[in-house]
């Protein structure tokens, strides 16, 4: 006796079939929003680690500012050997005649061309070094370092960028080094090395002690040489620097995917100072942005009174 021969209907099949689709559908679902999760995380990481490390080594070689030199622990820019240098006048008088001094290598506000609408400021420091041999912002092993002044600027520099991506900046640093008697400082404007790469705006405020009420209080770096003009002359009626305040706006290395339809913020705060991105929002909402902000007291000066 032959049995017949049983199988799944037509419906039956399609049933499986769009079970098996809904499946698929739902793992691939899964699988995407995993990859975009890992994106994001990654830019976020990547983002968090390049500030961190960076920021680190920046306020590391800040509070070395005004360390062993000739400016009785003050820092305006009055005085020779102060540890910001705002002026010819914190150099000594053999320094003062370099060419393009105070319009490219002193600290100067709204200098740089960043992303922003508008301009990144410089801050340069000096300081003698403790010991006798130390490693610059550069990489540089300085030697019978106790008799060198040490002179540092950073500043933000366009860097190469893959195509596609928009015009990026990174924090550099430029070091030298001169002794009592050069007419130049040796090094400086050679080979800035980058320390913080990506980095959309680099901003800078002062904090100022006013030594007749004991007053503090910040400035930008406008306003600080504005309020200390030359027509200050009293030493009991300068602005004495004791701390400074950087704000960097450091930018994420990939892409957000789909997920910067979220990412909307345009306007940042660094240093006090409200910042504005350039650029077009489709390009900008690519990337995350994180805005880094810290004091950094400038101990080499804080016995100044």
């Amino acid at each position: 006796m032959i049995k017949p021969q049983q199988a799944f209907t037509l419906i039956e099949l399609m049933i499986a079939l769009a079970l098996g689709l809904l499946i698929v559908a739902a793992g691939l679902a899964v699988f995407l929003s995993s990859q975009r999760s890992m994106g994001l995380q990654s830019s976020l990481g990547g983002l968090q680690q390049n500030a961190n490390f960076g920021l680190s080594s920046l306020t590391h070689d800040l509070r070395h500012a005004n360390l062993n030199t000739p400016s009785n622990q003050y820092i305006n820019n009055k005085m020779v050997g102060s540890g910001i240098v705002f002026a010819k006048e914190n150099f000594p008088s053999t320094l003062q005649n370099i060419t393009d001094l105070e319009t490219k290598f002193v600290s100067l506000q709204d200098k740089d061309t960043d992303n922003t609408s508008g301009k990144s400021d410089q801050l340069t420091i000096q300081f003698v070094p403790a010991t006798n041999e130390i490693i610059d912002c550069e990489g540089n092993t300085i030697t019978d370092a106790q008799s060198k002044t040490i002179v540092q600027r950073y500043f933000l520099k366009e860097i190469n960028k893959p195509t596609g991506e928009p015009v990026s900046y990174s924090l550099a640093c430029d070091a030298g080094w001169y002794k009592n008697g050069d007419t130049a400082i040796t090094g400086l404007n050679n080979n800035a090395q980058q320390i913080m790469q990506y980095i959309d705006a680099f901003k800078v405020r002062l904090g100022v002690k006013n030594l007749v009420n004991n007053k503090l209080r910040y400035m930008t770096l406008n306003a600080y040489k504005a309020a200390m003009g030359s027509g200050v002359t009293d030493p009991k009626n300068y602005l004495q620097v004791v701390s400074v305040e950087i704000g960097m706006l450091a930018r994420s290395t990939g892409k957000i995917g789909s997920d910067s339809n979220l990412n909307t913020q345009k306007t940042f705060n660094l240093a006090g100072q409200t910042v504005t991105l350039s650029g077009t929002d489709a390009v900008n909402q690519k990337y995350l942005r994180q805005a880094v902000s810290q004091v950094v007291a400038l101990r080499n000066t804080l016995g100044a009174s």
